[in-house]
């Protein structure tokens, strides 16, 4: 399983490095979603892809080729990518308790994982599966104590 723990310090130390870059730039963009025209903020797209520099996301941002979505309407998205891996393999099985459980639930309790991530594990038999994070707890604890 993916795990990915967010790091307070570092998130804020990214958005405090991203404001000092932002007051040098003459010419800062602000920003619609590309959909809904919904105003977004810089500072919830470094939040969402905290695994990139802040000079990174600002050079995004203020990149003229691209455009952006709102966090419903990119969840949209997220939703026909879904559906492409739910029709490779429909279903899977919590291992702990035995709960059939289809890609949308796993995708929602697990929400912090990427597409790709999402993608990744489902389809990978080897990967275990849970329904929620605690029956995946119970899980390991189980394991903990027959050890």
């Amino acid at each position: 399983m993916f795990y990915k723990k967010l790091n307070n310090s570092i998130l804020w130390k990214k958005i405090h490095t991203l404001r000092g870059l932002i007051k040098e730039q003459n010419n800062f963009k602000k920003r619609v979603c590309w959909k809904c025209k919904k105003d977004l903020n810089v500072f919830d797209f470094l939040s969402d892809n905290l695994e990139y520099t802040a000079g990174y996301i600002l050079n995004l941002w203020q990149n003229k080729l691209f455009e952006f979505h709102c966090c419903s309407c990119f969840k949209y998205l997220k939703r026909e990518e879904l559906m492409m891996i739910e029709r490779e393999l429909k279903s899977r099985t919590c291992l702990n308790c035995d709960k059939i459980l289809d890609i949308f639930a796993f995708s929602k309790e697990y929400d912090a994982l990427k597409i790709k991530e999402i993608e990744e594990t489902w389809l990978n038999p080897k990967f275990n599966i849970f329904c929620s994070r605690l029956c995946e707890k119970q899980y390991y604890k189980k394991r903990i104590n027959k050890s």
